[in-house]
C-alpha cells in the first residue's frame, strides 16, 4: 500500500518535516495521516507555556512519549498524578544542588581516566567514548556502582534501543489502533537491562548497607508501608534515570565537540577561558565559566537531545482557538521551535554570543525548552549541566577535537538526537 505524502515525508526526515511545518503553519495546526490518525502540532511559545506550564494538570504525557520510553516501565518519565508526585518526591533529593559538588569530583575523575587512555593523533569515536564516560557517572553518583561489566551491555542496548524506538514511533504515527509496546528485540533489550539493574539491586541488598545516593533513597523509601513502590517500580526507576541520563548527556557533548570543529573561532575562545583556570576544572571553577555556558544553551538550542515531546489532554478543552476532543495527540518540537526566526536570529547559525541575560530576559518562555518546562521539567537538569560542563572544559584542557569523516553529520533522531554513523574524531594533544 502507497504511503500518505505526509506519511512519507515524515518517515523520510522527521526533522525537516516538522520544520517545514513550523515555518509554513500557524501557531496552532493539525495534520492527519492516511491511517486516520490526527496530530495536533504547537508551533509558538505560548502555546507550549500553555500546556507545559499554565494548564500542566490538564495534559498527560502522551503514547508519543511512551513509545520513546520504550521498555523503562512506569517510572518518573511516564507517570502521572499522586504516583508522579511521590516518585519525585523520593527522588529530588539526590539532584540537589548541594550534592553536584560531591558529584562534580567523580565527574572529572571519571573524565581525567578517559583522557589517560586517548593517544595523540589516533581517531577516537567519541559517540562510544561520551556514551561510555556518561554511563560511569551516572552509575557512580546515583547507584554507588562502577560500571565496567555493564559498559557493553548499555551499548548494545543503545544501539538496538534506537532502532526499536525508531519502529515505535513510526506505529504511533502511521498505525491507526497502535499502542506502545515492543517487538522482540525490544523485549531483549529491556531483558538485559533489567537483569543488569535487579543485579545491582541485590548486590546493594546483600551488603546490607545504605549511603545516600540516589539506589539507598529508593530502598529506604520502599520501607515505609505508605509508599507505594513495588520491586518492578524501583527497577524501572532506577533503568529511567540510567537511560535517560546517559544518551541525552552523552549526546550533548558528541553535537558540541562536532559544533567546535566546525566553528574553531568559538573553540578558540572556548580554550582561552578553561585554559586561563591554570588548573582541572571542579564545581566551583565551571561555575565561573560565562563562555562555556553560552556554548552550553547554543549547542542545546541547535543540536537537543530531546527533540520532540508529546502530550495528550485528559478531558476535551480548548487550546489555542481549537476544540480538542479527549486525548488528543499534541506534538512539540525543540529541533523546530528552536529555530524559530521569530525570537532567534540567524536561526541556523552557531552563535553562543547571543546569550546575554538581556537576550534570556527577552526571550519567550516557551521559545527554548531543551530540558522541557513546568512541573515535568528534567529531574536532573542541573546534574545534566554540572556534568556538561566538567567533561567540556577537562577534555579542551588538554585536546583539540577534529572531526575525521566528511561533513556535515546528519543528525538522526532516535530517542534522543544522535549523529548519523557516529562521530570520529582525531584527537590532538594541546
Amino acid at each position: 500500500m502507497a504511503l500518505d505524502p505526509i506519511e512519507l515525508e515524515l518517515r523520510q526526515d522527521p526533522l525537516a518535516f516538522f520544520l517545514h511545518l513550523s515555518r509554513t503553519s500557524p501557531d496552532i495546526t493539525t495534520f492527519r495521516f492516511a491511517s486516520g490518525k490526527e496530530i495536533v502540532f504547537l508551533n509558538h511559545p505560548d502555546l507550549i507555556r500553555e500546556v507545559l506550564i499554565e494548564r500542566a494538570e490538564a495534559f498527560h504525557k502522551s503514547d508519543l512519549t511512551r513509545a520513546f520510553a520504550g521498555g523503562m516501565g512506569n517510572g518518573i518519565l511516564v507517570s502521572e498524578g499522586e504516583f508522579w508526585k511521590q516518585q519525585v518526591r523520593i527522588m529530588r533529593p539526590a539532584f540537589h544542588y548541594k550534592r553536584l559538588q560531591g558529584y562534580a569530583e567523580v565527574m572529572r575523575r571519571f573524565t581525567l581516566e578517559m583522557l589517560s587512555h586517548w593517544q595523540n593523533g589516533e581517531i577516537r569515536h567519541l559517540e562510544e567514548d561520551m556514551n561510555a564516560l556518561t554511563l560511569r557517572v551516572v552509575a557512580k553518583c546515583m547507584f554507588d556502582v562502577e560500571a565496567g561489566e555493564d559498559r557493553e551491555i548499555m551499548h548494545r542496548a543503545i544501539m538496538l534501543g534506537q532502532k526499536v524506538v525508531g519502529e515505535m514511533v513510526y506505529g504511533w504515527l502511521n498505525l491507526p489502533h497502535w499502542h506502545p509496546g515492543l517487538n522482540r528485540d525490544g523485549i531483549r533489550v529491556v531483558r538485559a537491562l533489567n537483569d543488569m539493574v535487579s543485579r545491582h539491586i541485590a548486590c546493594r541488598r546483600a551488603r546490607g548497607e545504605l549511603g545516600d545516593d540516589l539506589l539507598s533513597m529508593l530502598l529506604e523509601a520502599q520501607k515505609d508501608p505508605q509508599v507505594a513502590l513495588s520491586d518492578r517500580q524501583l527497577r524501572d526507576e532506577v533503568l529511567t534515570v540510567i537511560t535517560a541520563g546517559l544518551e541525552t548527556t552523552a549526546n550533548a557533548l558528541v553535537w558540541t565537540w562536532y559544533l567546535l570543529d566546525r566553528h574553531p573561532e568559538v573553540r578558540a575562545r572556548l580554550e582561552a577561558e578553561v585554559d586561563a583556570l591554570g588548573g582541572p576544572p571542579g564545581f566551583e571553577e565551571v561555575q565561573r565559566l560565562p563562555y562555556l555556558d553560552q556554548v552550553f544553551k547554543e549547542s542545546l538550542r541547535l543540536y537537543p537531545p530531546v527533540w520532540i515531546i508529546g502530550r495528550e489532554n485528559v478531558e476535551a478543552l480548548e487550546l489555542g482557538g481549537m476544540q480538542l476532543p479527549p486525548r488528543t495527540q499534541i506534538v512539540m518540537s525543540q529541533w523546530a521551535t528552536h529555530r524559530d526566526p521569530r525570537f532567534f536570529e540567524q536561526p541556523e547559525a552557531f552563535i553562543p554570543e547571543r546569550w546575554t541575560p538581556e537576550f534570556e530576559k527577552s526571550l519567550p518562555k516557551g521559545a527554548y525548552f531543551p530540558f522541557s518546562l513546568g512541573p515535568r521539567v528534567c529531574t536532573g537538569q542541573g546534574f545534566a549541566t554540572v556534568e556538561y560542563k566538567i567533561i567540556v572544559a577537562t577534555v579542551l584542557q588538554r585536546f583539540r577535537l577534529e572531526l575525521a569523516r566528511p561533513a556535515p553529520v546528519r543528525p538522526e533522531p532516535n530517542f534522543t538526537l544522535c549523529p548519523h554513523g557516529g562521530l570520529p574524531m582525531r584527537v590532538r594533544a594541546r
